[in-house]
């Protein structure tokens, strides 16, 4: 008895019915690579969705360590600074000192001490980047000029900046400026330049360092610091 096999009509209004017959054996064979193909697609998805995680998880992984290092960044160069400070006290106001209490005169009053963490609180929500800042000191007057990047690129950010000065003693003095040169409203960046005059009892010599406080259209701080004044000049 012949083996069985199986009839597939191909009709056409403008051609006579043709007719082919299949065995058994092909149809199955075509069937299981469809079925080999479905598997191999379903496959290589589930292989992309898990290289797809690992990536997205360096990703987030590659993020972390980036904040890491600019955190052990910022911490180097406020202890550098506090380095600094210490090195530029003079040895010999604490032998006068020394000498004025063995001869029994009266102490001199007591300086106020230097808090610089109060100096150097640091404050970063990675929402702006302050570049290529620089200061100019003509007499009384200081001029001061800095880019103002836009982290957040997806939206718009508006603003203020605040300006505060810091004696050798380590107050901080609030001088006068125009707030029209501080008031931002940025995209991706902003260039910032203002110019104000020393606050009253702070000279050129006594001037240690600025700080600057941006503040967002709500008031919340988003950046805080204090730049020394050697550091900038220009």
């Amino acid at each position: 008895m012949s083996e069985s096999k199986y009839s597939v009509l191909f009709m056409r209004d403008d051609a006579s019915v043709k007719r082919y017959r299949i065995r058994p054996f092909w149809l199955k064979c075509f069937l299981w690579v469809q079925f080999l193909l479905i598997a191999v697609a379903c496959g290589g998805a589930w292989v992309g969705y898990s290289f797809w995680q690992e990536r997205s998880s360096l990703i987030a992984e590659k993020i972390d360590l980036e904040q890491h290092l600019h955190e052990a960044e910022i911490q180097l160069e406020r202890l550098d600074n506090i380095q600094k400070i210490l090195k530029s006290y003079d040895p010999r106001e604490l032998q006068s000192l020394l000498s004025s209490s063995a001869n029994e005169e009266p102490p001199p009053p007591k300086q106020p001490e230097v808090n610089l963490n109060n100096i150097f609180t640091h404050v970063d929500n990675r929402e702006v980047k302050v570049d290529n800042l620089q200061a100019r000191l003509n007499g009384s007057n200081v001029t001061l000029s800095f880019e103002l990047n836009n982290l957040q690129t997806s939206k718009q950010l508006a603003g203020v900046v605040d300006i505060s000065l810091f004696g050798t003693d380590g107050k901080q003095h609030s001088p006068q400026t125009n707030r029209n040169d501080l008031v931002f409203q940025i995209q991706r960046f902003k260039r910032i330049r203002t110019s104000f005059n020393l606050p009253k009892g702070l000279s050129k010599d006594s001037v240690f360092g600025v700080r600057l406080e941006i503040k967002g259209s709500q008031g919340e701080m988003i950046f805080r610091e204090t730049y020394p004044m050697y550091n900038i000049l220009s």
